[in-house]
């Protein structure tokens, strides 16, 4: 079997303290954190979720240090799956959800990138 790398984000990621609250019409309203971000999508660790490739979600991120800082809510589809959680690519973002994720990444620092393969044959 051949290892592949499944990292396929096109701008760098950035380690983050934030909530978010998913919503999916296949799985409902859950909770996870997000373990990093960039400007094009996210990743959020959740615990005994299986989401489905392809599937759109609604997400508010909140700073988990904060709760009273100003969230936002992004739009987004399901890019990856794994045992710890899933990668999310955003779509359909407006001005003030993009300024907000600027903002964001601005007060971040960039993750560690960790490889993340699968097996293929």
């Amino acid at each position: 079997m051949e290892r592949m790398r499944m990292d396929k984000r096109k701008r760098p990621r950035h380690a983050t303290r934030l909530h978010a609250v998913v919503v999916c019409p296949r799985f409902g309203l859950f909770r996870g954190s997000v373990e990093n971000l960039s400007n094009d999508g996210l990743y959020v660790r959740t615990h005994n979720v299986n989401m489905c490739i392809d599937v759109p979600i609604t997400l508010t991120l909140q700073p988990a240090d904060d709760p009273t800082a100003r969230g936002c809510e992004v739009n987004g589809v399901v890019v990856h799956q794994d045992a710890g959680g899933f990668g999310v690519r955003f779509s359909d973002m407006d001005a003030d959800c993009l300024a907000r994720v600027a903002q964001l990444l601005a007060q971040s620092q960039p993750a560690a990138v960790v490889a993340r393969e699968c097996f293929a044959t």
